[in-house]
């Protein structure tokens, strides 16, 4: 016998599900930082090619975008950020980038403005993630880490444009930037997408755990538990308006029997034959359930035990020209009933004890009747 507190089967297919997504899109995500790194790479080398920096500096800078984005790459592919709270580590990814650019600053003081441009996506792209509280860490560290390597870079920082070369890649260094946020725009917005269908998956599920917990699953109809609120709400209600209430109590005759003779399948098909004759028939202000077993409560509202009579019979009528014979061909379903009208002040207990003390005289007087307390 397995364990009870085993995974079932669909759990552990639902997680793998999440896993898998997760996967794919923190690795959609590492994709796109290190093609950034592979154009950011090139745009450097033609400022190299330029005059405007030496070779070294480039190649060192792109090299270590690469080993970053690979480093990134092995650790979401073999999910081991999975038992984290939130296993993309925003905050860890983005100070990676962050410090990059500082370096990239640090080593090609002539291009600083490339390497704060490429901060401001970093730090944009972030700031779409995470909670403003770590927003406002993650500001307040790029801006004292990008105050520090100003102040230490030796010489003035400048955009390049000392001839028409590097106007032009200036230039188009700020268009590619543009361009680039909203490239990770559109990743963020996919992202956003699927929030939003898992936000709508979440809420239909709610709705449907919802309903699972306040209606029996057999027949469709509100529970006890549903019954016992319902019922609570409609003698308080009583109590303000002076409005009467009664209470139905309906219990099949001879189900054991339908069970033990024809199986339980039948038996289901009947109860849920009579839920549905039962809920057709009844009035849009009365609320009718499942109160147990073959057993089922009507609260009829704005009635008197006298009235009460009129649906009850109505329904032993519906049922009687039900045709039930592709159940079993002979069969005739009918119940008794005990009715018992709401007394100002009563309990619910004692209000369902005369409806059940009721039930059972019609039980002792040949049953398919209706009696009152």
């Amino acid at each position: 016998m397995q364990a009870a507190t085993a995974t079932a089967p669909g759990d552990r297919q639902s997680v793998a599900a999440r896993q898998a997504t997760f996967t794919r899109h923190a690795l959609r995500n590492v994709r796109i930082i290190s093609y950034s790194y592979l154009i950011d790479g090139a745009m450097l080398g033609l400022f190299a090619l330029a005059g405007t920096v030496h070779w070294v500096p480039v190649a060192a800078y792109t090299l270590m975008g690469l080993m970053i984005g690979t480093f990134w790459t092995v650790v979401f592919q073999n999910g081991w950020t999975l038992g984290f709270k939130d296993p993309h580590l925003p905050m860890t990814l983005s100070l990676t980038h962050q410090v990059l650019q500082l370096v990239g600053m640090l080593l090609m003081p002539q291009l600083s403005f490339v390497f704060l441009l490429v901060l401001f996506i970093v730090f944009t792209s972030l700031a779409m993630r995470v909670a403003l509280r770590q927003a406002v860490t993650a500001c307040v560290t790029v801006c004292l880490g990008a105050g520090i390597v100003l102040w230490g870079v030796p010489g003035p920082t400048r955009i390049p444009d000392a001839n028409i070369a590097e106007q032009v890649l200036s230039w188009a260094f700020i268009s590619l930037t543009l361009w680039q946020c909203i490239w990770i725009g559109s990743f963020n917005g996919a992202m956003t997408a699927l929030l939003k269908k898992r936000s709508r998956e979440l809420a239909a599920l709610t709705r449907k755990v919802q309903h699972l917990a306040q209606h029996d699953e057999l027949t469709g109809l509100i529970n006890r538990r549903t019954l016992m609120s319902v019922l609570a709400d409609e003698q308080r209600r009583s109590d303000r308006t002076g409005k009467p209430l009664v209470v139905a109590l309906l219990d099949l005759d001879h189900f054991k029997a339908i069970n033990d003779t024809l199986g339980h399948p039948a038996g289901d098909r009947t109860l849920k034959r009579l839920a549905t004759t039962v809920q057709q028939l009844a009035r849009n202000t009365d609320r009718f359930g499942r109160y147990g077993g073959e057993e089922f409560l009507a609260v009829l509202t704005g009635t008197t035990v006298a009235d009460a009579h009129i649906p009850i019979e109505r329904f032993r009528a519906a049922l009687a020209a039900q045709g039930w014979d592709e159940i079993s061909p002979g069969l005739e379903v009918h119940f008794s009933c005990g009715l018992a009208q709401y007394r100002s002040g009563e309990s619910t207990e004692d209000l369902l004890k005369r409806a059940d003390d009721a039930l059972y005289q019609a039980k002792r007087d040949g049953r398919n009747c209706t009696r009152v307390r």
